[in-house]
């Protein structure tokens, strides 16, 4: 795999369409009571954006569950330049220096469910998002991970789980190009997801 390769699947802003992952939803009209569990259920949608994309998928989250947001957001601002970018997201994964937040994890103990949102970078969470896992303490609460990119998830996922201590990781979701998916494809993979972590 080139170098280019690489960068592709790390940068978010032309994060535009659907992946494999999503699926057909089974009864859009039932979103809210799914991830709700008909409103016995207390939600809370925690996502890093970089560029706007995670945060996007975010908030469609939250219009369907009625659920709580809180956002992830680092004292320091990334490079605007590309490349410059993407080289201190990789040197934070290699040294293992996770970037400061602006914001202490809020409560997690009311919760019942936590979707948790984030780039893919580097085949992988976020270094944001690897940072607020070293502050959060999910303890025992049913956590779930929902993430965009426009390459391939990568070990986002077993690195996810691994990350969320104490937590009961669920299915998660990955989101391929979301902004560039046909109308009604995101809602569609986004309620079926929605709909299988109120099985859980």
């Amino acid at each position: 795999m080139t170098q280019k390769d690489d960068q592709v699947r790390f940068i978010t802003g032309a994060n535009k369409g659907l992946g494999a992952a999503s699926a057909t939803a089974r009864n859009p009209e039932s979103a809210h009571s799914a991830a709700t569990g008909a409103g016995s259920t207390k939600l809370l949608v925690v996502y890093y954006s970089l560029t706007g994309n995670t945060r996007s998928i975010a908030e469609m989250i939250r219009e369907k569950t009625g659920g709580e947001g809180f956002e992830i957001e680092t004292v320091k601002n990334y490079p605007a330049d590309y490349s410059e970018c993407i080289e201190e997201a990789k040197r934070e994964l290699q040294t293992r220096e996770l970037p400061a937040l602006k914001k202490s994890p809020p409560d997690m103990s009311s919760y019942d469910l936590i979707l948790v949102g984030s780039p893919v970078w580097w085949y992988t969470v976020s270094t944001p998002v690897m940072r607020f896992f070293t502050q959060a303490d999910f303890a025992g609460k049913k956590v779930s991970a929902f993430c965009t990119h426009e390459g391939g998830v990568g070990k986002f996922f077993p690195h996810f789980k691994e990350q969320a201590k104490n937590a009961v990781v669920l299915e998660g979701l990955d989101l391929y190009k979301p902004g560039q998916a046909e109308e009604g494809e995101v809602d569609k993979a986004l309620d079926s997801w929605l709909s299988k972590l109120r099985e859980k």
